[in-house]
């Protein structure tokens, strides 16, 4: 049972940070280490994803 925890966690854990930043305008990651400082990721990450989200919803 502990196994299975784990194993979802760390595939949830991957899924997350395996987005990665390396397909994103580096102009925009600036930016967001400006405004944001420590928390920019955290931040870039939500943009994408409503950014993501809105275009999903255009396209249906």
């Amino acid at each position: 049972m502990i196994k299975n925890l784990i194993k979802i966690l760390n595939t949830t854990y991957k899924a997350v940070n395996d987005l990665g930043f390396d397909n994103v305008d580096p102009h925009l990651v600036r930016y967001f280490r400006t405004e944001y400082g420590k928390d920019w990721q955290s931040a870039l990450t939500e943009y994408l994803y409503k950014k993501e989200n809105k275009s999903d919803k255009k396209a249906a």
